[in-house]
């Protein structure tokens, strides 16, 4: 997942369109789960790595990660979660393409929003290798446990969809 992020790679030509695309689609990350995100002010990059198996649009792949590159805006307001560990969940997600820009805005469940903005955006489907078809009842589990069945920047990954758009 880590060279995803690194640098533009190729992706196999069988690698099929993102479906539904969250680049250009309104709201298809809902239900979607937020599990990570990392920002890199060296190569102006943000990448949001999300948990599918809750979500409600997409039937391929268990997990998805959302770069953003030539970032101009980064920005993560929450209420106080007080749990020690929490599933993110995206209840609204709203892309938004100018001339010069693209931008995200997600509104996460509970009480959360991210907004991310730059020149290029990538989107890509992963199927995780190790994780069950189920995500981690996060109640039940240590956070050593959950976080061996939830995705990871290192995690083995194949990717399955794959989208882009440029400004």
């Amino acid at each position: 997942m880590n060279s995803l992020v690194a640098a533009r790679r190729e992706i196999p030509a069988l690698v099929e369109a993102a479906d539904p695309d969250p680049l250009r689609e309104a709201d298809a990350l809902q239900e979607a789960q937020l599990v990570d995100s990392r920002v890199c002010q060296l190569t102006s990059t943000a990448a949001l790595l999300f948990e599918l198996r809750t979500s409600l649009q997409f039937d391929a792949g268990n997990a998805a990660l959302l770069v953003v590159r030539g970032l101009s805006s980064f920005g993560w307001e929450a209420s106080p979660i007080h749990v020690p560990v929490a599933a993110l969940t995206v209840v609204s997600s709203l892309p938004n393409r100018t001339a010069d820009a693209f931008r995200l805005r997600c509104e996460v469940f509970p009480d959360a929003q991210l907004v991310v903005a730059g020149t290029r955006a990538e989107f890509h489907v992963l199927e995780v290798e190790g994780i069950s078809d189920a995500p981690p009842d996060y109640s039940a589990l240590s956070r050593e446990r959950i976080e061996r069945e939830v995705p990871s920047w290192s995690s083995l990954c194949n990717p399955i969809q794959t989208s882009s758009v440029s400004c």
